[in-house]
């Protein structure tokens, strides 16, 4: 089926879908041999190359405590607050806040902290 055998939208342009130079036919590529209208797998792949880009939070997380509110407002400085894991444990990190991707152990980079991956977690963003 070609954009001609489409029935019209009442009120729409006849030249919509259409750039200059395009016959209308899907096949029609002027020569260069690529298809106008993508496949289902092309198409997709595009949109998955173009997600490759969108920007995640990532985070690291070396254990966790539950403390009721009436523990948190009594917090001052110099106390502790002990946490889940083991020292020496690998640490999460943590996509969006949400999904672990990934686990490893604490280092130093540049006088800031880093992490080294240790271990991926297969499947987390599937």
């Amino acid at each position: 089926m070609t954009i001609d055998q489409i029935a019209p939208v009442p009120g729409a342009s006849a030249s919509v879908g259409r750039s200059a130079g395009d016959s209308g036919n899907a096949g029609d590529t002027g020569g260069t041999g690529d298809s106008v209208v993508p496949s289902h797998g092309e198409a997709w792949s595009r949109k998955a190359a173009r997600l490759r880009d969108v920007p995640l939070d990532i985070s690291a997380q070396i254990g966790r405590t539950r403390l009721p509110i009436r523990a948190v407002l009594e917090l001052g400085v110099g106390q502790v607050i002990e946490l889940d894991r083991q020292v020496g444990a690998p640490i999460d990190i943590i996509a969006n806040n949400d999904v672990v991707i990934a686990r490893g152990e604490v280092v130093e980079v540049d006088d800031e902290y880093g992490v080294r991956i240790t271990e991926v977690v297969h499947g987390a963003l599937d």
